[in-house]
């Protein structure tokens, strides 16, 4: 018998007000993934995620986490239950330290024991954190401010790690390294769902991938057979 995917989204419906954003979107990831969700500006795709996190409101349809029903819990207690969330354009705390910053994903509860343990482990995967980790956050690049947001959510140990638009407003070479830096946190046993609106960005890391076209998912396969679609070719691409 199949293992049971890590996650498993199903049909979802999501609404802001009276407008709906979501219509019945599904998608899977197994805990050795990467998964991409592909889709121009408007096409929902961050709504999944912040469905998926608990910071958009479901009208219908689930989140299964490692079997667990997570359609209603909230987003302050996700992370107990192994998942974490690089939020988009950052979102870090300025004025703090870098130290400051990464420290402050390991404040729940359920993650608090054995901080030392786990912030070796992100010093490790972000050496250049420990080298200015009395730097204050706001005056670093963007770059080094991703890798500061992406080190704040490891440090809770996540077996599932999302990713709202990862690359956005990144230099190209900055762009390498976030995507190489993904490469290795699936490489140590985390699954990993981002969104991107770059076909080559989105599948060219990732194991898997779903295209959405307003709010739907009107294509799925591997990173591979997504690159070479014809309908992202024709739909996605105007070519």
């Amino acid at each position: 018998m199949a293992e049971a995917p890590m996650l498993q989204v199903e049909d979802l419906n999501v609404l802001y007000g009276d407008y709906q954003v979501l219509w019945d979107v599904s998608l899977t990831a197994a805990k050795d993934e990467v998964v991409a969700i592909l889709g121009p500006n408007g096409s929902g795709k961050s709504t999944v995620l912040k469905a998926i996190m608990g910071l958009s409101p479901i009208r219908s349809g689930r989140v299964i986490f490692e079997g667990q029903d997570l359609t209603k819990v909230p987003t302050h207690e996700m992370v107990g239950f192994g998942i974490s969330m690089v939020l988009e354009r950052r979102r870090l705390f300025g004025d703090m330290t870098v130290r400051e910053n990464v420290l402050l994903g390991a404040y729940h509860r359920s993650v608090n024991k054995d901080t030392r343990s786990r912030l070796e482990w992100v010093e490790s995967l972000f050496p250049v954190l420990s080298e200015r980790r009395d730097q204050i956050a706001g005056k670093m690049s963007g770059g080094e401010q991703q890798m500061v947001a992406i080190a704040r959510s490891l440090m809770s140990r996540p077996r599932l790690l999302l990713m709202d638009e990862p690359y956005l407003g990144l230099a190209p070479r900055i762009v390498k390294q976030i995507a190489e830096i993904m490469r290795r946190i699936n490489q140590e046993g985390i699954a990993v769902v981002f969104n991107e609106q770059n076909v080559q960005l989105s599948f060219g890391v990732s194991h898997r991938g779903y295209l959405l076209e307003g709010g739907r998912v009107v294509l799925s396969g591997t990173g591979d057979e997504m690159i070479h679609s014809d309908v992202i070719r024709r739909v996605y691409l105007g070519a």
